[in-house]
C-alpha cells in the first residue's frame, strides 16, 4: 500500500482546518477584532492545505519518487509493511471513503432541485446554509453537565473574549470526524498491542517486562472503578457502562469454548441495559480497597516463593490466601446484598480481580487440572479468526440443518 488520494484528501482537509485555527490563534494573540475573521482563515488555511495535500500524496518521501526502468516493479512493492504502517494506511483509507460518503450525502441534501425534503417555508430559512455557534455556547453546556454529574466544578469559566468567538458548524463537524478517526486509530493500536502483549505473557510470563495480569487489573478494573465515587456523586451509573462486566466473561468463554451455555448467558446479558437502566455502585470503592489488600498479600507471597520451600509455601499460601479470598467474597456480599445487580456486578469484579492478582502457583491449587488444560490449548493470537470461522460454518451448515433444510 502506498500514499495517494486516500491520505492526501483527509490531510488537505485537516490542513485547512489547522490553518484556520492558526489564523484564529494569531489574531487572538495580536488582539485583533474580530478574532475569527473569515478572510485570513481562508487564506492561511488554503496555503497550509496545499502543503499537507502534497505531503499526503507522498511527494516529500524519496521512496515515493519512482524513476528509471524499475519504476513499475518498485511501484508494485508494498511501502508500509510494518504493523504501524498498515494500521495508519487503513485508517487513511477509511477516512477517505468516509469523506466520499459524506460528500455523496451532501449532494442529496444541498444541490438545488435534488431529491431531498424541504420543511422550511419560503423566505423563512435556507436548508443549505451552514450555521455558526459561539465557543461559549459549546463550552458552557459541557461545563454544566460535568458540574451536575459530579457535583464538582471541574472546568473553569471561559473568558469573555473566547466565549464570543463564532465557529462554523461545518468546522465542528470536521473536528468531530477527525477526533473519531483518531480515536479509532488509537483504539486499534492499543487493541493490537494488548493482543500481542497478552499472547506473549501467556506463552512466557517471565519474558513479559511487566506482569501482564497485574497490568490488566490496574488499568482495566482498579483505576476505572476507584474513580466512580469521585466522578458520580449519586454513585448510580447506567447499566450500559457496567454491562461489559456481565457480558465480556461469557462472551470470551463462548469464543474460547463455543458451548451453548455461554451463548445463552450472552443472550441474557444483552438486554440488561434496557431491563435495568441504572445500577448502584455505592460500595464499590470499599470492595476495591479490600481487593487491593489481597493484592498486597499476594505480592508478598510472590516474593516468598523463591525463599521458602515449595511445601511450606503451598501450605502457607493455601491457608492465608484462601481465608482472605473467602472473607473478601463474604464482605462483598454483605455490603451489596440489598441490591441484586450491584451484588452480582461486585462478585464478578472480585472473581475477575482474583484471577488477575493471585499468584499462579496458588491458582493451580484451586483451579482443576482439566480447566487449566483446556485453557492452555487456546491459541489467543488466532482466537478471533477461528471463532469467526466457527460461526460462519455454523450459519452455513448448522442453521439449515436445524430448520430442516439439507
Amino acid at each position: 500500500m502506498q500514499p495517494g488520494l486516500a491520505r492526501a484528501v483527509p490531510m488537505g482537509i485537516l490542513g485547512f482546518v489547522g490553518g484556520a485555527l492558526l489564523a484564529l490563534v494569531i489574531r487572538l494573540a495580536q488582539g485583533l477584532d474580530p478574532a475569527g475573521s473569515v478572510g485570513p482563515a481562508f487564506v492561511l488555511g488554503a496555503f497550509i492545505s496545499a502543503g499537507t495535500f502534497v505531503w499526503g500524496m507522498g511527494a516529500f518521501d524519496p521512496k515515493m519518487n519512482l524513476h528509471g526502468d524499475h519504476a513499475i516493479e518498485e511501484a508494485r512493492k508494498p511501502v508500509f509493511t510494518t504493523p504501524t504502517g498498515l494500521l495508519s494506511n487503513f485508517t487513511w483509507q477509511m477516512t477517505f471513503w468516509l469523506i466520499l460518503g459524506i460528500l455523496a450525502i451532501a449532494v442529496f441534501a444541498f444541490v438545488p432541485g435534488g431529491p431531498h425534503v424541504r420543511n422550511v417555508h419560503p423566505g423563512q430559512g435556507d436548508v443549505a446554509s451552514v450555521g455558526f455557534v459561539t465557543l461559549g455556547g459549546i463550552y458552557e453546556p459541557v461545563r454544566e453537565f460535568l458540574k451536575t454529574a459530579t457535583a464538582l466544578d471541574l472546568l473553569p469559566p471561559m473568558a469573555d473574549n473566547l466565549a464570543q468567538i463564532e465557529i462554523s458548524y461545518l468546522v465542528i463537524f470536521i473536528v468531530f470526524v477527525a477526533i473519531m478517526m483518531l480515536s479509532l486509530f488509537v483504539a486499534g493500536a492499543l487493541f493490537a498491542f494488548l493482543v500481542s502483549y497478552f499472547g506473549q505473557g501467556k506463552k512466557n510470563p517471565d519474558a513479559a517486562p511487566i506482569p501482564w495480569r497485574v497490568l490488566v487489573f490496574i488499568l482495566g478494573i482498579a483505576a476505572p472503578l476507584l474513580q466512580v465515587p469521585l466522578l458520580v456523586a449519586s454513585k448510580e451509573v447506567p447499566m450500559a457502562l457496567v454491562v461489559p462486566a456481565f457480558l465480556l466473561p461469557p462472551l470470551l468463554l463462548l469464543i474460547a469454548y463455543r458451548k451453548p451455555i455461554w451463548a445463552l448467558l450472552v443472550l441474557i446479558c444483552l438486554p440488561l441495559p434496557v431491563l435495568v437502566p441504572n445500577i448502584k455502585v455505592t460500595e464499590i470503592a470499599s470492595i476495591m480497597f479490600a481487593i487491593i489488600g489481597v493484592a498486597v498479600v499476594s505480592l508478598v507471597f510472590n516474593l516468598l516463593l523463591h525463599t521458602l520451600s515449595e511445601r511450606v509455601w503451598r501450605i502457607a499460601a493455601g491457608l492465608v490466601l484462601s481465608v482472605l479470598v473467602i472473607l473478601t467474597f463474604l464482605y462483598t456480599i454483605s455490603l451489596t446484598r440489598t441490591d441484586f445487580w450491584q451484588m452480582l456486578f461486585s462478585v464478578l469484579v472480585v472473581a475477575l480481580s482474583f484471577l488477575l492478582i493471585l499468584p499462579m502457583p496458588y491458582l493451580r491449587l484451586i483451579i482443576p487440572a482439566s480447566v487449566r488444560e483446556a485453557f492452555g490449548k487456546i491459541d489467543w493470537n488466532n482466537l478471533i479468526p477461528e471463532a469467526a470461522g466457527w460461526l460462519a460454518n455454523l450459519l452455513r451448515n448448522g442453521l439449515p440443518g436445524f430448520i430442516g433444510q439439507k
